[in-house]
């Protein structure tokens, strides 16, 4: 069996579109070309999706991604700070983790009231 080589780093979408749900992450990644010996990849690869806080040991919440983006929006709180990291897998491996990558939700106040009269 070979080591895959972890040589992709994970980026993050930061910027949020005016469709795009509030608290959302886009996260995008490089494919890696070689495994750990040199040997390059040959064989389709999929990808396992890691989050938890920075610094501490992520907990893989997504598997099998077929490709080099995914969007979270499930369960990110405002006020909060989310860290992921990937992983690239083939038919009998998973490979080392990505670098992290970190994005803050601000908090989100309130809708302004509406149907104000006066009398």
């Amino acid at each position: 069996m070979k080591k895959l080589l972890s040589m992709f780093v994970i980026l993050m979408g930061i910027t949020q579109a005016n469709a795009q749900a509030a608290n959302t992450a886009i996260l995008t990644w490089g494919a890696p070309t070689a495994y750990a010996d040199g040997t390059p990849v040959t064989v389709p690869l999929t990808y396992n999706l890691y989050q938890g806080l920075q610094g501490a040991t992520k907990i893989k919440v997504v598997t099998a991604i077929t490709g080099l983006t995914t969007t979270v929006s499930t369960g990110l709180l405002s006020k909060s700070t989310y860290c992921w990291q990937v992983s690239a897998s083939d038919a009998t491996m998973e490979g080392a983790l990505s670098n992290e990558a970190c994005k803050t939700f601000p908090a989100s106040a309130p809708a302004a009231p509406t149907a104000l009269t006066v009398r």
